[in-house]
């Protein structure tokens, strides 16, 4: 047997029941970004200030395939949690494993999401998956509103979406590891140079033509300005004129357990963050303003519902127009001043209101409410135990840990 299979398969890793906390379950279904900011972050978080007992499904920080639990395992996970929290996957099987969970041990199931997918972009690579008529897009209809028995979700927006779906829909606001943030330095390159930053994902295509022209018209002005963008958009810029190519430089992706240490080690100046107003980008989160800040720049972003938590000309800048984008990217190329207040403001702002060392009682206060109202109305959760010839027995034991046989 394979030390992965026997990790998974080693009882003794669960937590053992303590009175007064939950155990939770927190099932991290994409292994990515999304999966450490709405589950592997607060899940560590939840343990670390021993608000509750928790397991954390396999997580390689984007970094290979995860393992998946098996029948097996799924069946310990059900019968040690008092509520499981997954990750949203649009998919027929995924629904129909945590759906039958459910009802077999009457345990209360949250699924997690942080976008919009039913105005999934033409221009964003998962409108493949997430186009109109999508079987995707049908299963996550049906998934959130007969499946589960809360959604939680990032902002506003999507809270109003799917408070359609399901009545028991909360608002868990991505939020940072500021402690570790502020671990790293931020690089100083000790020259003359002003260093513009774009990092973006590669579904953003739409963001970086409504800042192009006026990252242009700044890189003929200001010959000691560098404009740093995402590699994927590097192309974009191929039909500039020869005397800027040498000025717009792609950034590799950054792999993501390194995320915060590689942002500051690029000692960027200036953060932009442009978001085309629809509707799949007014369910966005101001993640990358957060980010930004926290890395000592000075933000100016699109004037839409994620980036509204920023005050004009205190914690960024918000620029809708193209004639606005260059003016408030010159304000601070010529003033080092106001950059650097600019910065330190969106910092203070970021630690004071998202940090999650600061705000984890939110999502235990959360699930203890949606566990709660669970069995208020279905009654207790269910206990099993394996009995010989395969067959499973009952095990109405509530307040103490399930013995494994």
């Amino acid at each position: 047997m394979s030390e992965k299979k026997k990790k998974y398969l080693d009882l003794s890793m669960f937590p053992k029941r303590v009175e007064g906390k939950l155990n939770i379950y927190f099932h991290i279904s994409e292994n990515s970004g999304v999966g450490y900011y709405r589950q592997y972050l607060p899940a560590t978080k939840l343990r670390e200030k021993e608000l509750a007992q928790v397991l954390i499904s396999d997580f390689r920080w984007a970094e290979g395939n995860h393992v998946e639990p098996d029948i097996e395992t799924l069946y310990a996970i059900a019968n040690w949690a008092d509520i499981i929290v997954v990750g949203r996957k649009d998919i027929g099987n995924f629904y129909a494993q945590w759906g039958a969970i459910r009802q077999y041990f009457n345990v209360p199931i949250v699924i997690d999401t942080d976008d919009n997918v039913r105005e999934v972009r033409p221009t964003n690579p998962g409108y493949q998956g997430y186009h109109p008529g999508a079987e995707a897009i049908l299963w996550n209809r049906y998934g959130m509103s007969r499946v589960f028995d809360a959604i939680t979700v990032t902002t506003q927006d999507l809270y109003e979406l799917h408070k359609k779906d399901n009545p028991k829909t909360f608002i868990l606001p991505n939020n940072l590891d500021v402690i570790h943030w502020d671990s790293f330095e931020k690089k100083n390159h000790r020259d003359d140079k002003i260093r513009i930053g774009m990092l973006i994902s590669s579904a953003h295509t739409e963001g970086v033509y409504i800042v192009k022209k006026p990252i242009l018209e700044i890189l003929e002005k200001y010959p000691n300005v560098e404009f740093h963008v995402t590699h994927v958009y590097h192309q974009l810029f191929n039909d500039v004129s020869e005397n800027l190519k040498n000025r717009i430089i792609p950034t590799p992706w950054i792999k993501l357990i390194d995320w915060p240490k590689s942002v500051k080690e690029l000692g960027f100046d200036i953060g932009l963050a442009p978001l085309a107003d629809n509707y799949f980008n007014r369910s966005k989160s101001n993640l990358r303003w957060m980010e930004c800040s926290l890395a000592g720049m000075a933000v100016i972003a699109s004037p839409i519902r994620p980036y509204l938590c920023i005050e004009h000309g205190v914690t960024g800048f918000l620029a809708k127009e193209q004639s606005e984008w260059k003016d408030c990217i010159e304000k601070l190329v010529t003033d080092p001043d106001l950059r650097s207040q600019i910065a330190k403001n969106a910092h203070d702002k970021v630690a004071v209101d998202y940090d999650m060392d600061k705000n984890i009682t939110l999502w235990d206060n959360t699930y203890r409410e949606i566990h709660r109202k669970f069995h208020e109305f279905f009654g207790p959760k269910k206990h099993f135990m394996v009995v010989k010839d395969g067959k499973n027995k009952q095990y109405k034991q509530v307040s103490e840990p399930v013995e494994y046989k």
